[in-house]
């Protein structure tokens, strides 16, 4: 017989008049949303388009989906940041669509071996990756992989030619 786990997210979502709302959820902080990303313009100061949620949503996805298999493995992460892009495409006339998602973690280990089996995981996760089942568009995942041969948790690189060499945003928390 097969096990099937069925797991289930409610959220609720708020107008607050002209083209703004609130995304709500019993186990989650609100997240304020703007105008779409296809607009001319920028979205509302402090607000979230919907298409920018969906890449987060997928690029968190991939971090968790990785770092499960990389549990798995056996192989101890000492570093993982990464950022997404999607492409949306609005033509006259038609609906805009996604062309293509790219997610580009930036993944640090203690080995090379570690290093290799990073990228065979990272190779092997679009095809299980979540996200490529429910939005019909398989994620590119394009990872940066390094060795650092130190015991050192708290050590991050210092490139300024990456786009991680700026600090990761601080949230506070209630």
């Amino acid at each position: 017989m097969t096990s099937v786990t069925v797991t289930e997210y409610e959220t609720r979502l708020y107008w607050q008049g002209e083209r703004g709302a609130v995304l709500t959820s019993d186990h989650a902080p609100p997240v304020p949303i703007g105008l779409p990303l296809v607009e001319r313009g920028t979205p509302e100061s402090g607000r979230w388009a919907p298409e920018a949620l969906l890449v987060g949503a997928v690029e968190g996805r991939t971090l968790l989906a990785f770092l499960e298999r990389a549990r798995e493995a056996g192989v101890r992460v000492l570093f993982y940041q990464s950022s997404a892009v999607a492409r949306v495409v609005a033509a006259q006339g038609q609906p805009p669509h996604l062309t293509d998602l790219i997610v580009r973690p930036h993944v640090a280990v203690a080995t090379d071996s570690e290093a290799d089996v990073v990228r065979l995981l990272f190779s092997e996760l679009p095809a299980h990756c979540f996200p490529s089942s429910v939005i019909q568009i398989f994620p590119r995942i394009e990872p940066v992989v390094e060795t650092w041969h130190t015991q050192a948790t708290n050590v991050r690189p210092q490139s300024d030619t990456t786009p991680y060499a700026r600090p990761a945003p601080r949230l506070a928390l209630p």
